[in-house]
């Protein structure tokens, strides 16, 4: 499901290991090594991938530490939901109001995330 995804080039660096207190999980470390982000449609949904040197920004911007505890975001869907990482490794979508209550579990696989995202729109 990553076929109408644009992505970026390679990350060139050492890629942070945790934001937020939040570990990064490896095959999200080894896919930003690859990619660093990107946006595109995943068929029920777009998702942006925000760049590794831009997610300690984002996360601070959007307040992550203060309103969700132990997870950070790594995207959004551009239309109001972010995507993130909590401290198990689960990647999950939250409205951008931040209440930890509207959370919802994604899966535990960024290469699966664009199909866990259209399931995910699929079942409301």
């Amino acid at each position: 499901m990553w076929s109408d995804f644009v992505f970026n080039g390679p990350y060139e660096g050492d890629i942070p290991t945790s934001i937020n207190g939040v570990a990064l999980p490896k095959d999200y470390i080894d896919f930003m090594s690859e990619h660093n982000g990107g946006e595109g449609d995943t068929g029920s949904s777009w998702l942006v991938l925000f760049p590794v040197e831009d997610l300690q920004e984002m996360n601070d911007e959007y307040e992550i530490g203060k309103y969700l505890k132990d997870k950070m975001i790594i995207g959004s869907n551009g239309a109001g939901e972010l995507i993130g990482i909590d401290n198990e490794g689960n990647y999950f979508i939250v409205p951008d109001m931040i209440e930890e209550e509207y959370l919802s579990i994604l899966g535990d696989s960024i290469d699966e995330l664009p199909e866990d995202l259209n399931r995910y729109w699929d079942e409301l």
